[in-house]
């Protein structure tokens, strides 16, 4: 019997299935957005993980309706934009550093970085009600989670332009058609359980295979290096479209709507 141990933080879950780390979003009142303080624990469950010599393979997933929202736009104001972003930046270095095999189930929708840093996963299952969306544009922002080279190499430079420029909604079956879904499986535990048992003893027997062979499959195609660049390059932009009147002006005409929908 595997032996199941259960860690809460404020705004995940970790759990430990034997060799297997689940990490969840815990915000499903707020389709998991991610908090301040979710980029941090979810930095440290990820570290955590990759220095757990019995962990061989971490699944990310979200509790509820969602996989995750992206980012809370609307945490607390007492949180400097500098801060923010730091954590944003850390929170990508994890995906980016981890050494072992790193696993999205994504249950609903992945909205921006939710979205983007699924391309620093080695594989990604999708539920029949995922959606997959980049609406930076629209908030006047700019792409993150290094999707500006990952995701021209996982779907092509045309078809990361439009998904990124547009903010178009994918469903779960043309993300799957572009190369950024591998299969898609039931939703639920049983689900979960199917995708952990796929993957156990169909592609991973043993850890170390897996450590070495993902180190060379990121020096054959892109090297951390480059993806740590990337991150850092777009963070450095998201300094300046935070502070910039487009993003100013797109969360005054959020509040403007909600106001005016609150009064029909």
């Amino acid at each position: 019997m595997v032996k199941v141990n259960c860690k809460r933080m404020s705004s995940i879950l970790v759990n430990y299935e034997g060799s297997v780390q689940i990490i969840s979003f815990n915000r499903p009142n707020k389709l998991n957005a991610i908090s301040f303080q979710c980029y941090n624990e979810v930095t440290k469950a990820l570290k955590e993980g990759a220095n757990n010599d019995t962990v061989f393979l971490t699944i990310l997933t979200g509790v509820g309706k969602a996989y995750s929202s992206g980012t809370d736009l609307f945490d607390s104001p007492i949180i400097d934009i500098e801060d923010r972003l730091i954590a944003t930046r850390d929170f990508v270095r994890a995906f980016i550093d981890y050494p072992k095999l790193l696993v999205a189930l994504v249950n609903g929708p992945a909205i921006g970085i939710a979205c983007t840093t699924l391309g620093l996963c080695d594989l990604v299952y999708a539920t029949k009600t995922a959606t997959f969306s980049c609406p930076f544009h629209k908030l006047g922002l700019t792409i993150e989670g290094c999707s500006s080279i990952t995701f021209p190499l996982i779907m092509g430079k045309t078809r990361a332009t439009e998904f990124l420029y547009s903010g178009k909604k994918l469903n779960a079956i043309d993300a799957q058609k572009i190369g950024l879904v591998n299969e898609i499986i039931n939703d639920g535990i049983s689900g979960r359980n199917q995708l952990i048992k796929k993957i156990t003893t169909e592609l991973a027997f043993y850890k170390l295979p897996i450590v070495y062979s993902k180190s060379m499959m990121l020096n054959g195609v892109i090297t951390r290096n480059e993806l740590h660049e990337a991150n850092n390059r777009e963070i450095e932009r998201l300094k300046e479209r935070f502070n910039s009147d487009d993003f100013q002006n797109s969360i005054a005409n959020y509040f403007k709507q909600r106001m005016l929908k609150n009064k029909l």
